[in-house]
């Protein structure tokens, strides 16, 4: 059969976010099917390298989407009835290289990856093709909490407001996104029941995020060589959910743990840090790593992987790599949300300041079996364990598959 995808962004390098999903789905769809792929780049001249890493499968790379300034995202969030996550990747040359594939690539499907590819999609369908939706996260929800969150500290009284705004746009928008294409494939089973609330008529299909076993294994890694107590924190540190852990980590957490570690280090690890972030270092609260090639020996490295998310949803691709390298981890509830079958040999969970610190200072006293989640992770968050089911989610939407 002869599918087409749409992905936000390169599904290159692998390891790293939404990437690392949109790239081994792509794979598992590609042993048994005919694949195109088309994608953002950031110039033409990466279409070469992304064919590469994604061959056999036939890559089309856009150059884009524009960048758009906080300015215009500020205006466009006022006046602008669609959410920002709609408008992110809305581009005349794709949607017009588009055009061309659906009228002359005979698809019997087309795929798209995350909600702000979804207005592509309405194009798919005018052609009567099968489309399936993967959506990486209940977003209404994201905005929801982090508007709660935020609302809860008058000095981020302008991010909660934002939030309350996208939250009402993204319900609306995702809602009609839902009710318009073929299928819909989640990330978790509470993703998938929030998402019914809001479509009643919606029947997704749980494809959880995975992990490449394989690669992420503690014995091909040499770990970082911190030289006094070490939690690792990792992942884009401009994406809000992770700023709005650290702040609450460094101001509400980290004193508690120190009070009793005196010498314990805070190492987030991930690119574009915010100006907030660059402070606390200057403060000696945080050191910063910047963007990493591999950051399996940092998390090897750690004494602890911290995991203390307020905001967000879905299953955290993190949290999986790091109980498949055998880190011992302490999280908030909502940081492990979704992994179905974790319990307290797989990772500590605690989601006030006073819990949290303690769980942290007795992982760091004491050594613990992590073995146990590896094992986890294999059986049932692997890649291989995983594929079958968004197989069988595109057999069920796209006829004759």
């Amino acid at each position: 059969m002869n599918i087409l995808a749409l992905t936000p962004y390169a599904p290159w390098p692998p390891y790293g976010g939404g990437t690392m999903r949109i790239y081994q789905l792509l794979h598992g769809i590609a042993k048994y099917h005919h694949l195109t792929c088309l994608t953002f780049v950031t110039t033409i001249a990466d279409e070469t390298i992304v064919a590469a890493q994604l061959a056999p499968i036939t890559v089309i790379g856009v150059p884009g989407p524009a960048t758009r300034s906080l300015r215009q995202r500020a205006v466009q969030t006022v006046i602008n009835r669609l959410p920002d996550m709609a408008l992110r990747n809305e581009d005349v040359s794709y949607r017009k290289q588009l055009e061309e594939l659906l009228q002359h690539g005979n698809f019997d499907g087309v795929i798209a990856f995350s909600i702000e590819m979804a207005p592509y999609l309405v194009m798919a369908k005018s052609y009567g093709i099968p489309t399936l939706l993967d959506e990486f996260n209940a977003e209404f929800m994201i905005q929801q909490r982090a508007a709660m969150t935020d609302a809860m500290n008058p000095l981020r009284w302008h991010g909660a407001l934002y939030s309350l705004i996208q939250w009402q746009k993204l319900k609306y928008f995702e809602k009609k996104m839902l009710a318009t294409v073929s299928g819909v494939t989640v990330v978790s089973r509470g993703d998938a029941q929030t998402l019914t609330r809001l479509v009643p008529t919606l029947k997704p299909f749980v494809v959880p995020n995975g992990v490449d076993t394989v690669y992420f294994d503690r014995q091909n890694v040499e770990p970082f060589p911190f030289n006094r107590p070490t939690l690792v924190f990792s992942g884009t540190l401009d994406y809000r959910p992770n700023v709005d852990a650290l702040r609450w980590f460094v101001s509400e957490v980290l004193p508690l743990v120190r009070n009793v570690i005196f010498d314990v280090e805070l190492v987030a690890v991930g690119r574009r840090p915010t100006p907030e972030l660059i402070a606390f270092q200057a403060a000696g609260e945080i050191t910063l790593t910047g963007e990493v090639a591999d950051t399996r020996p940092y998390l090897c490295g750690a004494n602890v992987y911290v995991v203390p998310m307020r905001i967000g949803g879905g299953v955290r691709l993190k949290v999986l790599e790091a109980m498949a390298l055998e880190v011992p981890i302490v999280s908030t509830g909502l940081g492990v949300e979704g992994i179905d079958g974790l319990n307290e040999t797989h990772c500590r969970v605690a989601d006030t300041p006073e819990e949290m610190a303690r769980a942290i200072i007795d992982s760091l006293a004491n050594t613990q079996n992590t073995q146990s989640a590896r094992e986890f992770v294999i059986a049932n968050y692997d890649w291989k364990v995983i594929m079958p089911h968004f197989l069988q989610a595109i057999a069920n939407k796209v006829p004759g598959l």
